[in-house]
């Protein structure tokens, strides 16, 4: 199982690359500062283009540091998504979970249809992929079925097939009475 739908949203896992997802906004984690750092990020924003990290620095020249659990919000560059969503995650699991719901809520406060997230916290917090599966995939669904407004489509893009099996694992486990 890749995907299922929850009150006319669907999740959704693919193995591929975040760069060239086509989604209104990709989300990345990111640090205090909104400084390069971590392989995604660096890729990212090296394809996104110099535009990209001017937006950042004006971002931090206002509010001098993005907080544990909250996401700023930048265009895409030269990606194929209209947004970047900058996401600072934190240290534990319960940051990590906080993270997820108020980069969804951004996204739905945006009127965005669609955003796609890599395994957050995976390498960097050396969270593994069963660990950061068992909170993104039911903190995805909690947020669809409490407050989604906008949002049709919320993606998990994995790079590896062993990952993959990780989030799929706890995606066709999700129980079955609240999917529609």
């Amino acid at each position: 199982m890749n995907q299922i739908t929850i009150n006319n949203a669907v999740i959704e896992l693919f193995i591929g690359d975040l760069i060239n997802a086509q989604y209104d906004a990709i989300v990345i984690p990111t640090n205090s500062r909104l400084l390069p750092s971590g392989i995604l990020r660096c890729k990212v924003i090296k394809e996104a283009g110099h535009t990209v990290q001017v937006e950042c620095n004006q971002i931090i020249s206002k509010i001098s540091s993005v907080p544990i659990g909250r996401a700023v919000i930048t265009s895409g560059g030269n990606l194929s998504a209209n947004f970047i969503f900058h996401l600072r995650a934190g240290h534990d699991q319960k940051k990590l979970m906080l993270a997820t719901w108020n980069s969804l809520g951004l996204a739905d406060k945006e009127g965005l249809s669609s955003i796609a997230f890599p395994p957050i916290s995976i390498d960097i917090l050396g969270f593994n992929a069963k660990i950061c599966a068992g909170i993104m995939i039911p903190t995805i669904q909690k947020y669809i079925l409490e407050k989604n407004k906008n949002l049709k489509n919320v993606s998990v893009c994995l790079e590896s097939l062993p990952d993959y099996k990780e989030f799929e694992s706890v995606l066709s486990n999700l129980t079955a009475p609240i999917l529609s």
